[in-house]
């Protein structure tokens, strides 16, 4: 072997060295902090919306605050029990109680108010509830929403049986 050769070897020349490139890592990180800023959005196009609440009394205000989720009107609830193999109707509100779902809707339909009965109760949109006993047939519960949309009210809701 030659000398060079050992020298080589045994490493007494200056080695090659290797050398870190980190222009590429750079250039990737210039890339990556581009498309953030670009795919961001800008603030300058966000705006405030001003919000005018109408002016409220005292009374109203004081409502609001004691309970958000109240509701305005009290439903009308239509209890449907079962006694002695029959279904009984009975209703809130002081109103009689129906024998059927016939007399049901002649009831609602005397309660309802409108231009032509100025003396009724409940207009078309008050919220009225069925609320069934989990052993009443479905027959009786649907002839008992059938009868108050024949009456002419619109908002009707089910829930709340015994």
């Amino acid at each position: 072997m030659s000398r060079e050769h050992r020298a080589l070897l045994r490493g007494t020349h200056a080695r090659a060295r290797l050398g870190l490139t980190i222009t590429p890592m750079i250039d990737v990180v210039f890339q990556l902090l581009i498309y953030f800023l670009l795919t961001a959005g800008l603030i300058a196009n966000e705006r405030h919306l001003r919000a005018e609440l109408p002016p409220s009394d005292d009374a109203s205000a004081r409502a609001a605050a004691e309970d958000p989720f109240a509701l305005e009107r009290e439903p009308l609830v239509i209890r449907l029990t079962r006694t002695n193999d029959r279904s009984t109707i009975s209703l809130s509100s002081g109103l009689r109680s129906p024998r059927d779902a016939v007399e049901l809707e002649v009831i609602l339909r005397g309660a309802l108010l409108d231009t032509n009965r100025p003396q009724g109760l409940f207009p078309v949109d008050h919220p009225i509830r069925l609320a069934p006993a989990p052993d009443v047939p479905w027959n009786d519960v649907v002839a008992a929403f059938n009868a108050v949309i024949a009456a002419g009210y619109r908002t009707v809701a089910f829930g709340g049986g015994a």
